[in-house]
């Protein structure tokens, strides 16, 4: 299993190698000078010259994506046009705050989701799956913006059980940060916990009818015992597949959440970076958020084969 594990983790780099390039060579299609940028609209020719020989500005492309490349390897991220601090540093603040957005929203993806679809797995039909399979239809399609909108007028706005806006640091109140948390992360765990209840209800019904399953009830066991060990069991496997995906789904939502809620996270910063052309910014971004996607599709599937034998990962 650690020679698999470390073999996997060796493959990221072909990917993160190709998304190094798109992140890069996104700048050069973005186009403008950096060293404007970097020293500012009254800048002389002097100083001008001077950034761009320190940046290998004036270096063709693929010659400046070695330097930049080179610094990332060593941890180098390059620095921000538009606070000249280390976007490293930068990230490191912000990341933080999405982390615990999409942990929270992953959370309640499971707590309402596995719920549901369990329910209406093993009431395949009757009419509680009829009545939830329209509640989890609604949270699918419904936009996110609106469900925001909605949550803060009804929760925050007329009874006043949660915040409308702003963060708390955990470390700094956990009790304030999961009432600030809460909104947010219920508004972009609807789809996830929707899509995981549906997974879930389908691979009951299809467990279900196996021939193992019928030869179970026809030994005499209890249907309790039945669904339980062996239907649940084997059906649910799967859906930590579908937890892994999720991840991409909530980092990409957060951008849209963080918006709505003012939480100062990564989707801040990269909506902020893009409006500001700010492109060392946007890079980091992009790196960090695909290496992120890629660590946690190796460990679902290493979870997924731990838990299933059967599962072989070449």
């Amino acid at each position: 299993m650690l020679e698999v594990f470390v073999r996997r983790l060796l493959s990221l780099a072909p990917m993160l190698f190709v998304v190094s390039l798109v992140a890069f060579f996104l700048q050069v299609l973005m186009g403008g000078n950096a060293a404007y940028a970097l020293a500012g609209m009254s800048a002389t020719p002097e100083e001008i010259r001077y950034i761009e020989h320190q940046e290998h500005l004036n270096e063709p492309a693929f010659i400046r994506y070695w330097y930049w490349l080179d610094g990332v390897l060593h941890g180098n991220l390059g620095i921000s046009y538009a606070t000249q601090r280390p976007v490293a540093s930068e990230i490191a603040h912000y990341f933080p705050v999405t982390a615990s957005l999409t942990i929270a929203a992953l959370v309640l993806i499971v707590i309402i989701g596995v719920p549901i679809g369990i329910l209406q797995g093993m009431r395949a039909g009757s009419t509680v799956d009829k009545g939830l399979l329209g509640f989890v239809s609604v949270a699918i399609s419904a936009p996110g913006f609106w469900v925001a909108t909605m949550l803060v007028f009804l929760l925050a706005v007329k009874v006043k059980m949660f915040p409308a806006l702003g963060y708390v640091p955990i470390q700094q109140s956990p009790v304030q940060w999961a009432s600030h948390i809460f909104l947010p992360a219920l508004t972009l765990s609807l789809g996830g916990f929707g899509i995981i209840a549906r997974f879930l209800r389908t691979g009951i019904v299809g467990v279900s009818q196996e021939d193992f399953v019928r030869a179970l009830h026809a030994r005499g066991l209890s249907p309790r015992r039945i669904a339980y060990k062996h239907v649940l069991k084997n059906a649910s496997l799967s859906t930590i597949t579908i937890l892994g995906l999720n991840i991409g789904y909530l980092l990409s939502g957060a951008v849209i959440v963080e918006q709505i809620f003012t939480l100062p996270g990564m989707g801040t910063y990269a909506l902020t970076s893009i409006q500001s052309r700010d492109s060392p910014a946007v890079q980091g971004v992009i790196l960090v958020t695909a290496l992120v996607i890629m660590l946690v599709n190796v460990f679902t599937d290493m979870t997924y084969s731990y838990l299933n034998p059967k599962v072989r990962l070449a």
